[in-house]
């Protein structure tokens, strides 16, 4: 038969299961709690991730009229490089024409219609790489006679009244008349280089403003995105303090959790302490 005092005596037993059985779930909580620690970190993660990420001009740290300013700048740029590189082909060009027509000269000198005839054929050929340039990006919209070399030649006979491009000696009556054109084409061709080096002069000056502008404001958008670098290691170091916290918030509460859990059972199955001349004292 069993009686109280049997079923009070049993508590180091009962006391044992109870601890062999929250030992054994202990590894199951930390487990619990190492898969609570990674999703915390993993959002941690992409919070820094997120706070990291660098859009370029389109920051939004950085002031869009100055990201603005420089995508123009940089367009305008380009075009005036565009344009040198053009004008200074152009440039050549007109010299080598130059040179031609000295030759053309020569052979009328010599009245040889065979070196005359090579030498405007160099002429027209010459003018054929010539380029009509577009100067709109440095603000240069006057004509400078390229468009009318490509269309009607620098040497030029009279077509029933109608300046027509010369291609042979035949083309003109006589001498005197090919020298006048020839003449005439060396003042042509005078004035289109002066108009070509007053252009490239010109844009020179809007390319020097505007690589001077282009670099200033360069240097403030660099400006506003190394603020904004130091703004984001500033919000990473206080995310990761945060999440730090939370961490070690949740870890005190493990282990707090576990203790009380412990003290708990130790208090549920301790023997109990009986007053003296008890009932069950006089039994045990």
């Amino acid at each position: 038969m069993v009686g109280v005092t049997d079923l009070l005596a049993g508590g180091s037993v009962a006391q044992g299961l109870y601890r062999a059985s929250n030992l054994a779930g202990r590894p199951n909580f930390e487990l619990q709690f190492n898969i609570l620690q990674n999703t915390i970190i993993n959002r941690l993660n992409d919070k820094i991730d997120e706070v990291s990420a660098d859009d370029g001009l389109q920051n939004a740290k950085v002031d869009v009229f100055l990201a603005n300013t420089a995508k123009k700048l940089n367009v305008v740029q380009q075009g005036i490089e565009t344009f040198f590189f053009e004008n200074a082909r152009n440039i050549n060009g007109v010299s080598a024409i130059a040179e031609h027509l000295d030759n053309l000269d020569l052979a009328l000198d010599e009245g040889d219609t065979a070196a005359f005839d090579a030498s405007l054929e160099k002429v027209n050929n010459t003018i054929g790489y010539l380029k009509v340039t577009d100067g709109t990006s440095a603000g240069i919209y006057t004509s400078d006679g390229i468009q009318k070399l490509r269309n009607s030649g620098a040497v030029r006979y009279d077509n029933g009244g109608t300046p027509t491009k010369a291609t042979q000696y035949a083309d003109f009556a006589d001498a005197t008349e090919a020298r006048a054109a020839v003449a005439a084409a060396r003042t042509e061709i005078g004035n289109i280089a002066e108009a070509l080096v007053l252009k490239a002069e010109g844009a020179e000056v809007v390319r020097q403003k505007t690589t001077q502008n282009l670099n200033s404001t360069l240097l403030q958008i660099e400006a506003a995105q190394i603020a904004d670098q130091a703004t984001k290691a500033e919000e990473i170091s206080k995310l990761r303090e945060e999440y730090g916290q939370l961490l070690n918030a949740l870890s005190l509460a493990f282990e707090s959790s576990q203790v009380l859990t412990e003290r708990l059972g130790a208090k549920l199955f301790e023997a109990p302490e009986l007053d003296a001349g008890s009932v069950v004292n006089i039994f045990s």
